[in-house]
């Protein structure tokens, strides 16, 4: 399928769906500003989306309905592994005492589907979220395993976009990087998503090596050290993860 085979009608839909979800919010003028729609137009879009339940209006101001956390939830819920990675999210996040985050790609972003804090860590059921992989722990960890080709395609569609000073925006200290990542094993986002945010992150992959998604420790950088970062943190990773792995082959889930 190509391009010339897209509706434009559905495009704009999701373009809305994609705004209101950005600015935690819109109203009709400003995702007409921002999509460089009529107003008209995107009244039209608000009141089909909103008929159905994906919008709803406060006032002047739309935003996401509950239906997106049903389905949010039914795509978290639908896999057996993915509730087990929740119970294992929970583990690291009271071995470390820090957050935790269980994370999958889909279409070359990195999507989290769980995340705890410290020993009061319970799943969350945050789906809000669409990462750049490069500027990613899991991302990164995920695309150190992928082929060449593969990646060619990720960075093709999504670029390398700056979201901090410390972010990776070169094509070549990327390669660098994913290759320091297959030789130790663990990926670091050194506040190159998050300003102020510390993360290590791992693969988790079933026995015959297809990757599952990936899970995280992360800490605030004021607090977080670089033997935190750099031994610590990988190392309650690489204890846990393999639990996660082995009981997802114990139980037959893949």
């Amino acid at each position: 399928m190509t391009d010339s085979q897209l509706l434009t009608t559905t495009e704009t839909s999701l373009a809305v769906i994609e705004t209101i979800q950005e600015r935690d919010g819109a109203t009709p003028a400003e995702l007409a500003a921002t999509l460089d729609l009529s107003e008209s137009t995107v009244y039209k879009h608000l009141y089909t989306l909103g008929k159905h339940g994906y919008v709803v209006a406060n006032g002047d101001t739309y935003r996401l309905g509950g239906r997106f956390y049903h389905f949010g939830m039914y795509v978290r819920n639908r896999s057996k592994i993915y509730e087990l990675a929740g119970k294992y999210v929970i583990e690291l996040a009271e071995q470390s005492n820090e957050e935790s985050d269980f994370g999958i790609e889909e279409n070359g972003r990195i999507v989290t589907l769980f995340d705890s804090v410290g020993s009061s860590a319970t799943p969350s059921s945050r789906l809000n979220n669409y990462e750049f992989m490069h500027t990613t722990a899991i991302g990164k960890a995920i695309l150190a395993r992928l082929p060449p080709s593969r990646i060619d395609q990720i960075i093709d569609r999504w670029g390398l976009p700056q979201l901090t000073d410390r972010t990776i925006t070169s094509r070549e200290v990327l390669d660098d990087e994913l290759a320091r990542i297959r030789e130790r094993g663990y990926a670091i986002n050194d506040q190159e998503s998050i300003p102020g945010k510390r993360v290590a992150g791992v693969v988790a992959e079933d026995p015959s090596g297809r990757i599952i998604g990936g899970f995280t420790v992360s800490g605030p950088a004021y607090r977080i050290e670089d033997a935190d970062l750099y031994r610590e943190f990988p190392d309650i990773l690489q204890r846990v993860v393999p639990e996660f792995e082995a009981e997802l082959d114990s139980q037959g889930l893949v």
